[in-house]
């Protein structure tokens, strides 16, 4: 009785099973599921993008067709020695069929051939040039304002160089300003009143030649395309930020830099030297 009652025990408990054996069995069962409902979705959109692809392929031919007849119509035109048949009247190109008709028109084939009759049509091209003449006669904006001088601003190229590479106690240095109109137009400025000379030490402004006062008039001139006008300036070391006349505090010996302006035009830097 002892032995069966152990071997029943053993048999219940291996027909149960543990609920994490259920809980794999579930999670198993619903990857399954999902990996085949991924296959149906992949399925279907690639047969989709087949049969939308047979269907654009097959409208393809047509524009094919189309560009091989424009191939062949255009090597039936003439030539440029005007020997083309007389249906390439009918082409496109106004500069062809005219160059074509001209030459063809004065030679003694034209009388004979029916499409002769036809080109007046192309005789009627003169009157493209005709109107391309009185076009040409009539005054552009640009000739018409050839007349006006307007001030030079920003088609100006400016240089500044000084007399020297460094400067002795005592020597002052001679700034010169190149202006050069790089307009297609003639332009108006005063080189005295319009050029500004600007000295730098690092990041401080030490010298405005238009501090002090506005520079004076009396260098106007007109600058023709291409032309360019020099102006010189002596600077006194004079360091204007502190002052203007006797105020003015005279430069230390150091590294200088001068640019000059005109028209709103700026040039590059050019190096002061003064030496102790």
């Amino acid at each position: 009785m002892a032995d069966f009652e152990d071997e029943d025990p053993g048999e219940r408990r291996y027909e149960r099973l543990s609920p994490a054996v259920y809980r794999r069995r579930r999670i198993v069962a619903a990857l399954i599921a999902l990996a085949v409902i991924a296959l149906v979705v992949w399925g279907v959109v690639f047969a989709v993008q087949r049969i939308g692809a047979g269907m654009g392929g097959g409208s393809e031919p047509a524009p094919t067709q189309t560009e091989n007849n424009n191939f062949e119509s255009f090597s039936a035109r003439p030539t440029p020695s005007g020997s083309g048949t007389a249906g390439s009247s009918g082409t496109p190109s106004g500069s062809a069929s005219a160059s074509a008709e001209g030459s063809a028109s004065p030679g003694p084939s034209g009388s004979a051939s029916p499409s002769g009759s036809a080109e007046p049509s192309g005789s009627a091209e003169p009157s493209g040039s005709a109107e391309a003449a009185d076009d040409a006669a009539e005054p552009s904006p640009s000739a018409e304002a050839a007349g006006e001088v307007h001030a030079c601003h920003d088609d100006l190229r400016v240089t500044t160089s000084v007399d020297r590479e460094s400067y002795a106690p005592g020597q002052t240095p001679v700034i010169t300003a190149t202006v050069v109109n790089g307009s297609p137009n003639p332009c108006s400025m005063d080189t005295s009143a319009d050029v500004r000379y600007v000295i730098t030490s690092g990041p401080a402004e030490v010298y405005d030649s238009q501090a002090c006062g506005a520079a004076p008039e009396g260098g106007q001139q007109t600058l023709a395309p291409g032309a360019e006008a020099t102006r010189e300036s002596t600077w006194d070391l004079a360091m204007t930020a502190y002052g203007c006349g006797v105020e003015a505090t005279p430069a230390e010996p150091g590294y200088y830099w001068v640019t000059a302006n005109a028209g709103g035009v700026e040039s590059a830097p050019e190096l002061i030297r003064l030496d102790g």
